[in-house]
């Protein structure tokens, strides 16, 4: 029986934004997010089961950093928040800090920060580059998996940002891979994120059947606007009522 498969860059970014979706991480965080699991993903972290293992935290949560100065440095203080949910704010940060000649920067209060250790591509991006320093409460380098301690210090500098060119580098050696290849993942897990996902999807019904596009209507099956996928599932929230609203 196969144990493991491979899915396409392309299926995971569907998959994985669609779960944060699902388990209602804020809308306007879910792409950048979704971003940088995939390209720690790439990089060799389970980032994929992180996210998976933190579930009940993205309701909710906090997608930036409370930031003060301690002296020459940075204090990044997550406030609890799993490092995952805060991978593109640490690597804003990061930028900001090589920018401003910041030598350390102190994170602190950050479960799995050794996430980080995966997000040298994701950084290289945004022209960054860090090394991560072992810091109280675990050993922030060995951690990749994102289960040590919630704190380490990291020293950011300017870097040439890779250039996005998808048919070319594709944002760095291992997500070229990736594009290649496929990312390798255990069968379970990817049909258990196939259906957890499609909760986030429109659920069938005579009126979305009878229309396609992004297309919302009211109950009246009176057009209100035009939507993407990713902001669906918050409106019918919001509307508190499932029925009152459906994307077609």
């Amino acid at each position: 029986m196969t144990t493991q498969m491979r899915a396409s860059a392309r299926e995971m970014r569907h998959m994985v934004g669609r779960y944060l979706h699902a388990r209602s991480c804020p809308a306007y965080a879910v792409n950048a997010i979704r971003d940088a699991i995939m390209a720690a993903q790439a990089e060799g972290a389970d980032a994929v089961t992180v996210m998976e293992r933190v579930r009940d935290r993205y309701a909710g949560a906090r997608t930036s950093f409370d930031v003060r100065r301690d002296g020459d440095g940075i204090v990044l203080d997550g406030r609890g928040t799993p490092a995952i949910l805060l991978a593109p704010a640490l690597i804003d940060e990061l930028s900001l800090a090589a920018i401003d000649g910041v030598a350390r920067v102190h994170v602190v209060g950050t479960p799995g920060i050794g996430i980080a250790a995966a997000l040298g591509e994701y950084a290289a991006v945004r022209g960054v580059a860090f090394e991560i320093e072992s810091s109280a409460g675990g050993d922030a380098a060995e951690d990749v998996a994102g289960d040590a301690g919630d704190r380490a210090i990291l020293a950011p500098r300017r870097t040439e940002r890779t250039p996005v060119r998808p048919a070319e580098s594709a944002a760095g050696p291992a997500m070229r891979r990736i594009l290649l290849e496929g990312y390798v993942m255990d069968a379970d897990q990817f049909w258990r994120l196939f259906h957890e996902s499609n909760e986030a999807l429109t659920p069938d019904s005579e009126l979305s059947r009878r229309h396609a596009g992004s297309q919302l209507y009211d109950e009246n099956g009176d057009l209100i606007g035009e939507v993407s996928e990713e902001t669906y599932l918050h409106l019918r929230r919001d509307e508190n009522d499932p029925e009152r609203a459906v994307l077609a």
